[in-house]
């Protein structure tokens, strides 16, 4: 299909005049318990709306406020009865908050409730973003009747894979149950808790932590559900349950039209083939599901990606000013926005930019959005390159008897995580906030933004436990659009250990960046001992050769002719990531650690590769060819 702009539309004149809110209505759960609702009403000359209208659910333990909400305002006056919750447990509802798992049969009971309500005509949507979005998922394995449509930005489906990605356990769960802790229920209930200073920066460095002496110990209900996530290490029934894994029970899930809205730099991209349209779904008979990759992290869409930008196109003013409402207008109401949704699949191909520094001190990547019907686009091909003991990246295999690449990985001096997919912000003794982590592209070279680094600096390339392998410059430009896939062939000292790979565009040195700048744009992990599946883990024997296969973020990225392509292999990425003590124990519950020597080998019988979805152009294959 032709590339087209994701424009801006103009903005529609509202079907009603007023609005009416009904604030802090309860909402009578199976079992007794009530959640706080406001709702949101289209009215006319003082009086609700007497025709029948669909109507909008968010569920939100962030707080639904005090029934005042722009969006909904605006979704109520376009002619929508638009319901706004606090979920179990959470600011005015009554009970007790267990993330995530309590919201599939709560988002049931409030999605048949509000189909009852007039002026309700029966069918209802439900929209919202990253907890909201998994909170919709988790009510559809319930098949409730009266749900008619889905908005679902930046959530993900399966718990275990998004808190464990290839095993290793997602520190940043450990951030949010903090933050989430300072407004709950018993900080609420005890001023002491809400001013305890937990500052989760200090306590990484001393992680481990123990249950009960944790920054969590004062709101035993979080730290109950954070050790839950560490004790659980494999994916076992507790990760089944419909609540904490939709994406086990998608043959639940009623056939309604759905936008799944996706970043290449949130750390719940790892999730996002679970429901894609072109994936299981899709298999099951649900055609109408769409979807949009953006260059976004978490929930931003703004045009200051990490260090990068990659062009006003891509940003949210440009890209994203209505899609609920614009979505809801279609598939509810039938008003079709000729550009919108103009296929299944939406994404932007990142790169093809100047390389230079912008006006506001960004490096400018750049980028276009692009079309397709299905996910991955009908017209990408594996292309295999390989690892050889020079440092070479190349389609042509290795043809040697036997080549190796040894490093050592230090659990006490971890590899900081420099791909951006982890962020959050810690309060400071002194009342300031501190970055911890990276979030969105960067240049893959030691600075203030990563955790646990010094000067002077360096690039990461510079580290002793980083092995680079990348090609000579491209001639021809390469578009890597799907999910890459590493595999290593290794060995090791140690019963456990993990491999990590990042996916690099090296810019050549220009007049803004004279060493160059090497570009993350793709990240995964992998835990040794869960290399041949997550339900039954393998400890690894001395010198026993084992293949060792990383799913990497899914990504869309222009190698332009002139750069190289690079592949980083490393053994952390912390704080991102848990750090394997290397022992075959739970590494966030292990407090021995041990150094790990690890060999990757890239030989004829061990061919070591990466494994690249590559899209075609009407000519043939853009793939790399060697100056």
């Amino acid at each position: 299909m032709p590339d087209r702009p994701l424009r801006r539309l103009p903005d529609r004149e509202p079907c009603y005049p007023e609005v009416l809110v009904r604030p802090g209505v309860k909402v009578p759960m199976r079992d007794g318990i009530e959640l706080a609702t406001d709702l949101y009403f289209p009215a006319c000359g003082g009086q609700v709306v007497k025709e029948p209208v669909p109507a909008l659910l968010r569920r939100t333990p962030y707080n639904k406020g005090a029934a005042n909400d722009e969006t909904a305002f605006r979704l109520a006056r376009h002619g929508y009865l638009v319901a706004l919750q606090d979920v179990r447990g959470r600011h005015a509802s009554s009970g007790v908050f267990d993330c995530f798992a309590q919201e599939a049969e709560d988002g049931f009971d409030a999605i048949e409730w509000l189909a009852a309500q007039s002026p309700c005509d029966g069918r209802v949507g439900t929209f919202g973003a990253s907890y909201e979005a998994y909170a919709q998922a988790a009510a559809a394995t319930q098949s409730p009747p009266h749900l008619a449509a889905m908005c679902h930005g930046f959530g993900y489906t399966h718990g275990y894979h998004s808190a464990r990605q290839g095993g290793a356990l997602d520190v940043f769960y450990l951030s949010y149950f903090v933050r989430m802790a300072m407004d709950g229920k018993e900080a609420q209930a005890d001023p002491k808790v809400r001013r305890a200073d937990m500052r989760f920066d200090e306590w990484l460095e001393r992680y481990p932590i123990r249950s009960g002496q944790s920054p969590l110990a004062l709101a035993p209900s979080y730290e109950r559900t954070y050790f839950n996530y560490v004790r659980h290490e494999g994916l076992d029934d507790y990760w089944r349950l419909p609540g904490l894994s939709p994406a086990e029970h998608l043959g639940s899930w009623p056939d309604v039209p759905c936008l799944w809205l996706c970043g290449w730099f949130d750390h719940y991209a790892y999730c996002h083939p679970d429901t894609l349209a072109s994936s299981r779904l899709a298999r099951l008979g649900h055609q109408a599901q769409y979807v949009v990759f953006g260059p976004w992290t978490h929930g931003n869409l703004g045009r200051e990606i990490g260090q990068t930008t990659f062009g006003e196109a891509a940003t949210g003013d440009a890209a994203l000013p209505d899609f609920t409402l614009r979505w809801f207008d279609r598939v509810l109401k039938g008003v079709d926005d000729e550009g919108l949704f103009p296929s299944r699949t939406r994404y932007f191909s990142m790169g093809g930019g100047s390389g230079c520094c912008s006006k506001d001190g960004l490096f400018e990547h750049g980028g276009r959005w692009r079309e397709s019907d299905v996910w991955p686009p009908e017209n990408v091909e594996q292309e295999v390159y390989h690892l050889h003991g020079d440092g070479v990246l190349s389609s042509v295999a290795a043809d040697v008897g036997q080549s190796e690449t040894c490093f050592r990985v230090d659990p006490s001096d971890p590899c900081p995580s420099s791909t951006g997919v982890c962020y959050t912000t810690s309060a400071s003794r002194d009342g300031t906030s501190r970055r911890i982590s990276t979030n969105g592209a960067w240049d893959q070279t030691e600075g203030t933004h990563l955790f646990g680094v010094q000067e002077p600096y360096l690039p990461l390339s510079s580290r002793r436990d980083v092995l680079v392998f990348q090609t000579g410059p491209l001639v021809v430009d390469l578009e890597v659009v799907g999910h890459p896939v590493v595999e290593l062939w290794v060995s090791s000292d140690a019963p456990d250990t993990d491999f990590v790979a990042k996916l690099i565009d090296v810019y050549p040195p220009g007049e803004d960046f004279p060493a160059g700048f090497a570009l993350g744009v793709s990240e995964g992990i992998q835990r040794a001992k869960f290399r041949d599946g997550y339900e039954a883990p393998a400890s690894m024997l001395p010198g026993q050769h084992c293949l060792i296969r990383i799913e990497m973020r899914p990504v869309a990225n222009c190698f332009v002719a002139g750069h190289r392509l690079r592949l980083d292999i490393t053994g952390s990425s912390w704080p991102n990531f848990d750090v394997n003590t290397n022992t075959g124990r739970n590494p966030s519950l292990d407090w021995e650690r041990r150094v790990a020597h690890n060999t990757i080998h890239h030989d004829r019988n061990y061919p070591s590769r990466i494994l690249l979805p590559v899209l075609k152009s009407d000519a043939g294959s853009t793939g790399m060819v060697l100056s």
